[in-house]
Parts: structure tokens; sequence; C-alpha cells
């Protein structure tokens, strides 16, 4: 082998490591930008949480149900003497659930700002209308009730704006806040006294109307032997979990769903004690709805990073090429020029993306990446066509990895095939290499 190919191959060998070495070292701001994209993006899920908290927390609607309160009798053991018992009258409460429950739900969303933060949240109206059975058929024989409640129930009381209407047999309700029952799902909400010879009538029908904030989505309890359920909304984009609805439709207006769901798909009964908690789970069965936003600017800055030591090893490759072609020596501190502006591109489209839209911040991110590297290329070679080349190839990988992030189900496969793609191209222009080196 002749002295002036072992220099070329010594220098060849030299440059590829350092370019290997070099895209390794440029990890290291990448972890520096990769935490303080994590850090942005923990006091973005922090400001969006309270602005959710402020305004109303995610609704769940638990009833209506029919309160009975009975006396029943406790026994204990006397600390004092294990072998006496002792019997005390304690107040418990039976609860009722309908035969029918018809549920209405309309959701009109928007969005609250604080600072460069922004949270969706919504404003529901609830219209519920169903019928309790007879209660003379369902209440035990030793309980001889005094009083009558009937009580909704809901998990966040304080974000209530108004109650239209609580009707039972068509009289009005006097509410008051709370339902006096410690199973989980009932306890916090309102419930009202109703009148006491009810429990003489042959069905108790009820119709309520309420609205409420909150914030991520909604959950339906379904309490009825017969449960109809209706959600509504102008969002676009819903997340549904539980009980999938039997019949929506998704468009450019919005969603609506629709659940007709039986009193099978739970594991307790229509009526029961608050003493059996916590036996039965009144969660069972739910509806829910997510007013679902996507994947959020910084998960999308996020995943851009993972991607950037292969679009850094082949960005600094085609330096490596066009400084073979153009016979123009580029030094190693070029080379760490070029690959630090890469890890620029990052910090740019994490900063720009708060004030702007992902599109915009990720345009002027490419721009403010994909000029300067074109000039300088163009300074370094002295040949315009290798500028306009290097242009050209950060724009064409910077719109593929905006392809990859707009995808979610198809990211993966879409990302290998493209990148594959830029691979093949790489290795057609590098397939006359060898000539390059002996001219």
């Amino acid at each position: 082998m002749k002295t002036s190919e072992k220099i070329k191959n010594s220098t060849l060998t030299k440059k590829i490591g350092f370019i290997f070495i070099l895209a390794i070292l440029l990890q290291i701001p990448m972890f520096f930008i990769n935490g303080i994209i994590r850090e942005r993006n923990y006091s973005y899920t922090n400001m969006v949480e309270e602005i959710g908290n402020e305004w109303g927390k995610k609704q769940t609607i638990a009833g209506p149900f029919l309160i009975v309160p009975y006396e029943d009798v406790e026994s204990t053991l006397d600390y004092n003497n294990s072998q006496k018992e002792i019997k005390r009258k304690v107040e418990r409460y039976y609860i009722v659930l309908p035969d029918r429950l018809d549920t209405k739900v309309v959701l009109n969303d928007e969005v609250r700002k604080r600072g460069i933060y922004k949270s969706t949240v919504y404003t529901g109206d609830i219209n519920i209308v169903g019928q309790f059975p007879d209660l003379r058929e369902v209440l035990p024989a030793n309980i001889n009730p005094y009083s009558v409640y009937i009580g909704i129930g809901m998990s966040d009381t304080k974000s209530l704006m108004k109650v239209g209407e609580f009707k039972v047999n068509g009289d009005e309700i006097q509410l008051e806040s709370g339902t006096g029952v410690s199973l989980d799902a009932l306890r916090m909400g309102i419930s009202g006294r109703i009148n006491p010879d009810i429990w003489q009538e042959e069905s108790v029908k009820f119709s309520i109307s309420l609205s409420l904030r909150g914030n991520e989505g909604v959950e339906i309890l379904p309490f009825g032997k017969e449960n109809h359920f209706r959600v509504e909304s102008p969002w676009k984009s819903p997340s549904f979990y539980g009980i999938l609805p039997s019949e929506k439709t998704i468009d450019d207006t919005g969603f609506k769903a629709e659940w007709d769901i039986s009193f099978f798909v739970r594991n307790y009964k229509q009526d029961f004690t608050d003493s059996s908690y916590p036996s039965i789970n009144l969660h069972e069965g739910k509806v829910g709805v997510d007013l679902y936003e996507g994947v959020t600017h910084y998960r999308q800055v996020m995943r851009a990073v993972k991607y950037s030591i292969l679009f850094i090893m082949l960005s600094l490759f085609v330096v490596y090429i066009f400084e073979v072609t153009s016979k123009r020596f580029t030094h190693y501190v070029q080379y760490g020029v070029v690959g630090f502006s890469l890890t620029l591109f990052y910090l740019v489209l994490l900063s720009m993306s708060e004030y702007f839209s992902f599109e915009s911040a990720y345009l002027i991110a490419t721009l403010m990446v994909t000029l300067p590297n074109a000039f300088y290329i163009k300074g370094v070679t002295e040949n315009k066509k290798y500028g306009v080349g290097m242009f050209l190839f950060l724009t064409g990988i910077y719109a593929i990895l905006f392809s990859i992030l707009k995808m979610e189900q198809y990211a993966l496969i879409t990302g290998t095939i493209l990148i594959m793609l830029v691979l093949y191209v790489v290795m057609y222009l590098t397939r006359n290499m060898k000539e390059f080196l002996e001219e």
C-alpha cells in the first residue's frame, strides 16, 4: 500500500471515529436540554392541575338515590369486661336506587389561561329524570321510616353553579349540602327531605337539572335498573372509558355518545344499607368521558429529542461527505460548531412552542438551524452548491421528524421507514467514496 493511501485511510479512520465520538459527546448538552424540557413540563402539569382544581375537578355524578334513616342496635364488648356485651342504638341509612335513570350531560368547553399556560375546562348542564320503586315493596319489615331524603352524589360540590330544578312527584325539594351517607361515592353531594308519606306512593318520579363546572371529563354511575345516558359536547377528541358507548358520533361539530346499560354490569343491589361499606364498590360499571387534549407540545419536544443522536450523526456524516467531495479540509472545531448548533434546535423548539402553535414553533426552529448551517457549510467548502445541499438535507430530515411527531399511532413505523430512506440516500451518495479518496 502506498504511503499516500495509508495517510488517506488514516485520516478517514480518524474523521469517522471523531464523528461518532462527537455525536456521543453532544448528548451531554442534549441531556441538559432534556432536563429543561422535563422541568417545564412539570411546571405546566402543576399549573394545569391548579387551574383545573380552582375551576372544578373531574366530576362524578352518582344518583339520585333515596336515603331512609332508621334506628338499629349495635352490640360491642365492654373493654373493662370482655364477657359483657353492650348494646346501643345507632342511626343507619337504607339506600334505594332508581328503577329507571335517564341522564343527559352537555359539556361546553373553554380555555382558562394563566401566564403562558392554559387548561381546558368545561361547564356542564345536566338533566336527570327517572323513577324509584314502590318503597313498601323494597324496605325490610323491621324498618319504619320516620323520614325520607333524596340525594345526588357529586365528587366536587364546590363547583356546583346552580340547581335549576329538583322535583319529586312534582314537588320542589328544599336542598342542603351533604348527604349524611358514609359511602364513598355518596358522601359528597346535595340532598333534601321529601314528603314523609312518599313511601306509600306506588312510584316516586324525579326530575333534576343542574349546572356545574369541572375539568378533564365526567363520570356517571349506573344506579338505575335501566340506565340511558347521553353525553354531548363541541369537543372534537373525546376519550371514552369504563363501559363504552353503544352509539357515538364524532365530527367537526363535536361528539355525541349514548349508553343503554342494565344493572347487571355491577355487583351491588338496588337497595342496601350504609353498613355494607366497604364490601361494595359503587364505581363498578361507570361511564367515563375525558376531554382528551392529545399530546402536549412538551411531549412532542421530548419525543423529538429521542431522535437527536441519529439526526446529529447523519448530519455530521453529510458534512464529512461534503468535505471529501469538495476537497476542502474541514477542521474538527467546525464539525463541533455544526453539531452543537443542531442540539440548539430542540431548545429553540421548546421556547417557541410556549408562545406559538407547535407547527409555527417547529418552522421557526427549523429555519434558525438550517439557514445558518447552510451558509456556514458554504463558507467552509467555498462552494454554493454544498450550502444548498446542506439546507436541503437538514430541511428533509426535520420534515421527516415533524411527520413522525404528528403521527401518534403510526409514528414508529413511519419514522423507521423514513430514516431508512435517508440512510439509503446516504449510501447512494457515498458509493464512490473510494474514487474521491484516490483523486
